[in-house]
């Protein structure tokens, strides 16, 4: 198959750039890891140890000229440190969740205490009385003191006035707390606590704290006004928790995607500007413009790479290659190369500007009638197969290579014949004389 040839060219700069950007994401990903890690106390020393190490075999490989096996990897630990930021917040939330749980206990407990207080007509001084309202821990130790060291009151609890009176051991307030009759808990409370808590670390804290305060307002309410407060507050922190989540995706996709841009020589300053102001929709628009911005910086240098790749091998193989024709074969997309050794035969190569693809074929010149025989060009169709093979050894030897997606054998079509300009005005159309070349 030495004919016309439709063939990809891959640069061992594209695939540098690949992987070093992809090295730039996992970089940015455990950046944010580390941060979440360290703000909340929730990743211990070894594990953060572990995911460095893993970091670091990764930059190894790109040492190694191990590129496949890097494209492979770093997309699963980019992936793996996202998903366990998510996983460090839900943990993170449901402690705090839990906390408040166990602050609406004790308010609850606190309560309760005043109850059986006031039931023995103890004096209680208003201030306690506001404390133990509020479920402060201070107050509850003060008031079960007072409970504890009064043997004749008559409270609420049979039990607890028995074991005074008969001077049994003195109980304490966790057992005390123990044999309150405790309400049955609400799930639906229990999923707005979860649900608030994540809000708190995704949303401003005097957002989340409103409804925090509604949610409190709402436990302590009648049935019927706490049943329209709590479906409010189902659909209110829905919403938001919904909205906060896309945001913070967006913000992390784009977060990746920037540190991938700078590694790629982008100036993203004006994509980093004044981030923490805008909502989901536009750091959204802002992800597809530096996906953009990204790709056009990327496929105008991986053009050029491939252009200077192959017109560096083809001067290697005897090809004319001058300089300034790898200029020249960007803006006219196409460019006519003569052998040395074979003056009467060259090589066309067509690239579509940006274009991934390029075609390349033997060609004939003809100069003022006369030109090469017709009976050579199947050999000179033999010879670049050849070439066209040593192309591909040379380009994979130096971390590239060359796929031939589309060929014709040898004969299938007329080797094109070219016409070779002397003048001065018109050189940069026909080869031209091997002056500087491009080694």
């Amino acid at each position: 198959m030495s004919g016309p040839k439709v063939v990809r060219i891959v640069t061992r700069e594209e695939v540098l750039d690949i992987c070093n950007g992809l090295l730039a994401r996992v970089d940015a990903a455990l950046e944010e890891w580390l941060r979440v890690a360290a703000r909340h106390e929730c990743v211990d020393e070894e594990t953060i140890a572990a995911t460095r190490r893993r970091r670091e075999a990764l930059s190894k490989l790109i040492m190694a000229d191990c590129f496949m096996e890097l494209q492979k990897q770093a997309p699963i630990e980019e992936s793996f440190l996202r998903n366990n930021v998510q996983a460090l917040v839900n943990k993170v939330a449901a402690k705090q969740a839990e906390a408040q749980l166990r602050e609406r206990r004790e308010r609850e407990a606190a309560v309760s205490l005043l109850r059986v207080l006031r039931a023995g007509n103890m004096p209680i001084d208003s201030k306690l009385e506001d404390r133990l309202k509020r479920g402060e821990a201070d107050a509850l130790s003060e008031g079960f003191r007072m409970l504890s060291e009064t043997s004749n009151v008559q409270t609420a609890s049979a039990k607890l006035a028995s074991l005074l009176r008969d001077q049994a051991e003195p109980i304490s307030f966790a057992r005390w707390l123990a044999s309150q009759p405790r309400p049955e808990e609400d799930p639906t409370i229990q999923k707005l606590e979860l649900r608030i808590a994540e809000l708190m670390l995704l949303v401003p804290e005097a957002t989340a704290s409103t409804w925090q305060q509604r949610l409190d307002e709402a436990a302590g309410a009648d049935h019927v006004r706490r049943g329209l407060l709590i479906d409010g507050l189902e659909v209110e922190t829905g919403r938001a928790l919904t909205k906060a989540r896309k945001r913070n995706l967006a913000a992390s996709e784009l977060n990746l995607l920037l540190a991938e841009a700078d590694t790629a020589g982008m100036d993203t300053s004006s994509l980093r500007s004044g981030l923490d102001t805008l909502d989901g929709s536009a750091i959204a628009a802002r992800v597809a413009e530096a996906n953009a911005s990204l790709e056009k910086v990327r496929s105008e240098a991986s053009a050029c790479a491939r252009r200077n790749a192959i017109l560096k091998e083809l001067s290697a193989l005897g090809y004319e290659v001058a300089e300034g024709m790898s200029t020249i074969l960007a803006e006219r997309g196409r460019l006519v190369l003569r052998n040395a050794a074979r003056l009467d035969y060259g090589v066309e190569v067509s690239a579509a500007n940006g274009s991934a693809r390029m075609q390349m074929r033997a060609v004939a010149f003809d100069q003022e009638g006369s030109g090469s025989n017709p009976e050579r060009d199947r050999d000179a169709e033999t010879i670049w197969c050849g070439e066209v093979s040593t192309l591909q050894e040379r380009l994979a030897e130096i971390g590239g290579g060359l796929i031939i997606e589309k060929a014709l054998p040898v004969g299938a079509t007329p080797l094109k014949r070219v016409g070779l300009k002397t003048d001065r005005q018109n050189m940069t159309e026909a080869p031209g004389l091997r002056e500087r070349t491009l080694r």
